[in-house]
């Protein structure tokens, strides 16, 4: 089995998040009278925006503290190879 990304692992849970978001954007759209279903679309869609846009700093955080691990772990193997030479 490969090792998964570290990025993509970091992501994860504000991935599912975001698709549970979805998942509720849609669900607020489709359930109730398919008449009023336009006039539902407009407000779900800029709750959902929000809500993605609410995530952004988790991600960001997230995302750069698997960047800096990888970097780190990468620099050190680096160091001792170089000091092995």
């Amino acid at each position: 089995m490969s090792t998964p990304n570290p990025v993509l692992k970091a992501a994860a849970p504000i991935l599912i998040t975001a698709v549970t978001e979805l998942q509720t954007l849609i669900n607020t759209i489709l359930t109730g009278d398919p008449a009023t279903a336009g006039m539902r679309a407009g407000p779900a869609a800029q709750i959902f925006l929000g809500q993605l846009g609410l995530l952004l700093p988790e991600l960001g955080t997230a995302e750069v503290g698997a960047v800096n691990t990888d970097v780190q772990a990468k620099l050190g193997a680096l160091i001792t190879k170089l000091k092995a030479l």
